[in-house]
């Protein structure tokens, strides 16, 4: 690992890259980083199996972009023969992810422990 993750952090369990924001709110200017660092996890630290924590608190920022770099990382991690599982997502995020028509395209579970189960199912899927 080279360089400090600034938005993300992450432990490793087994094959399982299991993430946080490590602060809820992130600025509009930030979410170009914030993507760059999710994308470093794969191209850097060969991740093919991620769960992204959404909580305890729900995050603060353009929501439109953040759902775009969501799309983006399952896109990648699909392409490479993984998945991304998202975990401790908020009633009222779990909303807009009706509300904008994306919540059929993202698996969900209610903790980081649920996620990383479906991610050890046979052929690693969420």
């Amino acid at each position: 690992m080279g360089r400090p993750y600034e938005f993300i952090s992450y432990e490793l369990v087994g094959d399982v890259f299991c993430v946080s924001l490590k602060q809820p709110r992130v600025a509009d200017h930030q979410m170009e980083d914030l993507g760059g660092e999710l994308a470093r996890l794969i191209d850097e630290e060969n991740c093919r199996r991620m769960v992204v924590n959404l909580g305890p608190e729900e995050p603060e920022c353009l929501i439109s972009v953040f759902f775009a770099k969501l799309i983006t990382l399952q896109r990648r991690l699909e392409g490479l023969g993984g998945a991304l599982a998202l975990a401790q997502v908020s009633e009222h995020t779990r909303d807009l992810f009706r509300i904008t028509g994306i919540e059929r395209f993202f698996h969900f579970y209610p903790d980081q422990i649920a996620a990383m189960q479906a991610l050890a199912n046979p052929g690693g899927r969420a």
